[in-house]
């Protein structure tokens, strides 16, 4: 039947999907989400048992949690960006465990007569 063949695809992306996330490669993302989309509308016109709506529902919402924690991150790691720019200090940690603080330096501008 070529729903379960559609079945199956769309399970396989959300596997990537998944894969992909946790890995932290955002790239390919794209790639699935139109061919989840197509295969969505494709399986939306069919009638499937409710066994296999609610499977395909959880691994959406497993992925959706992940998403939303990848969207956090990257905003996450925007602000500091932005902090470091603007001069906040950098912490960072030696082998020993001691913190070391790295501050950039202040820009004066200077007047020569």
């Amino acid at each position: 039947m070529k729903s379960d063949r559609m079945i199956r695809q769309l399970e396989q992306i959300y596997e990537d999907e998944r894969r992909f996330l946790l890995a932290g490669n955002l790239d390919p993302l794209v790639r699935l989400a139109a061919r989840k989309e197509e295969l969505g509308n494709a399986l939306g016109k069919s009638a499937l048992p409710p066994e296999t709506l609610a499977r395909l529902a959880a691994l959406g919402e497993r992925n959706s949690s992940l998403l939303a924690a990848a969207g956090d991150g990257l905003r996450s790691a925007q602000v500091r960006i932005g902090e470091i720019q603007r001069g906040a200090p950098v912490e960072t940690y030696s082998r020993s465990g001691e913190k070391s603080e790295y501050a950039r330096p202040v820009r004066t501008l200077q007047r020569r007569a």
